[in-house]
């Protein structure tokens, strides 16, 4: 029988902090000079506060072959596998939203070099990037093709909250080192922003944990802790600064330097982690995805999910799920797990307070999440 005489559950329930955020907006670095031509954009934008420095490999469109047919085009990405370039064909439509409806397209045109799409209309010449192509096209490009490696992570709010994370970028020496090393060592790779508005939280309360260690408290004050459980409040600093630590302590990026390397259940935690604790929070979770830009984020600390490491062929293709809408839907829940990333941080050890984000440990069950 084991021995949990080293363990201490103080509470039959425990909460953690749930940060998640919006989906992303993808930009190129030269973009962050384009938005203030257009107010729109730049709108949607003042909320991001957390932004994602990324790279891959260069994916261009053929310029030899492309067509338009009313509102849809048609042409080749170009991408560099191991065989060499291969040509993966595609599908975009013009949206409204990128060219009004009453506005006539009168042609398209593609970069000799193959790095963009412009759309021709009466009035203007509208970009189209390759990296916005690859989130809105309907194409076979394969995930390891679209890739996001993560080499910085960073906030972009300002002491009094009025500084974006566009105002950051602007004036960002990381990033400057970030393109000029780029450019110099990796000349075929390219730089994309993600900003990401984290702004939602919430306290999530389970009993789970250690469930063969008796909790120490009485029933009342097991009832008053879980009381205070149910009032914590984050301000907005308070989760972006969360989001941050926790993503940069995830991912690990190579030009984080602080924090990257950080025991989130260490007496030198950060001070809000410390505030935290004392409103009765043990732990910090984090939700990060990209499924609408279609290409998955990580680095070698945080490989992309394989779902098919997760789950069966038959369950992949929901075999068993007879209604076509609920497989449908199946597939596309399946589709964002695969883009996502679920961070969790005990900010305890199992001998200081066991939780549940320890893990829930069965008689003669010997493998105990975040033993330290």
């Amino acid at each position: 029988m084991n021995d949990y005489s080293d363990v201490t559950r103080l509470y039959t329930m425990e909460g953690a902090t749930h940060l998640y955020s919006s989906e992303p907006a993808l930009l190129t670095t030269a973009d962050l000079y384009q938005v203030n031509r257009n107010p729109a954009y730049l709108k949607a934008l003042e909320g991001c506060n957390i932004y994602l420095i990324t790279c891959r490999e260069r994916i261009f469109i053929k310029p030899e072959y492309f067509s338009l047919n009313g509102r849809t085009v048609t042409g080749s990405f170009l991408v560099n596998r191991v065989t060499g370039f291969t040509e993966v064909p595609f599908e975009y439509y013009i949206s409204k939203e990128m060219v009004p409806e009453e506005d006539r397209i009168i042609d398209i045109a593609v970069d000799l070099n193959g790095t963009k799409l412009v759309v021709i209309t009466d009035n203007i010449k509208q970009i189209v990037s390759v990296s916005n192509l690859i989130a809105e096209a309907r194409s076979n490009l394969l995930p390891t093709d679209t890739d996001l490696k993560v080499m910085y992570v960073g906030q972009g709010i300002g002491r009094k909250g009025t500084r974006t994370a566009v105002d950051r970028l602007r004036a960002h020496s990381t990033l400057q080192r970030i393109l000029a090393e780029m450019s110099t060592h990796f000349p075929a790779s390219e730089v994309l922003l993600l900003l990401y508005r984290f702004e939602h939280g919430r306290t999530i309360i389970s009993n789970g944990g250690n469930m063969n260690v008796e909790p120490l408290s009485s029933i009342a004050e097991d009832s008053l802790h879980f009381n205070r459980l149910s009032n914590v409040k984050l301000t907005r600093a308070d989760i972006v600064s969360l989001a941050e630590a926790g993503l940069i302590n995830y991912f690990k990026p190579e030009y984080n330097v602080l924090i990257k390397h950080s025991d989130f259940a260490s007496r030198s935690r950060m001070k809000i982690l410390n505030r935290l604790l004392n409103s009765g929070i043990t732990g910090l979770i984090i939700e990060i995805g990209s499924a609408n830009i279609r290409s998955r984020i990580g680095t070698e600390h945080a490989i992309p999910k394989n779902l098919a490491d997760l789950y069966t062929s038959d369950v992949l293709e929901g075999k068993n799920i007879k209604d076509a809408e609920i497989r449908k839907q199946w597939q596309s829940d399946l589709y964002v797990q695969s883009h996502s990333h679920c961070a969790s941080f005990p900010l305890t050890n199992t001998y200081e307070r066991n939780t549940f984000l320890h893990g829930t440990i069965f008689i003669d069950d010997s493998e105990v999440p975040f033993n330290t």
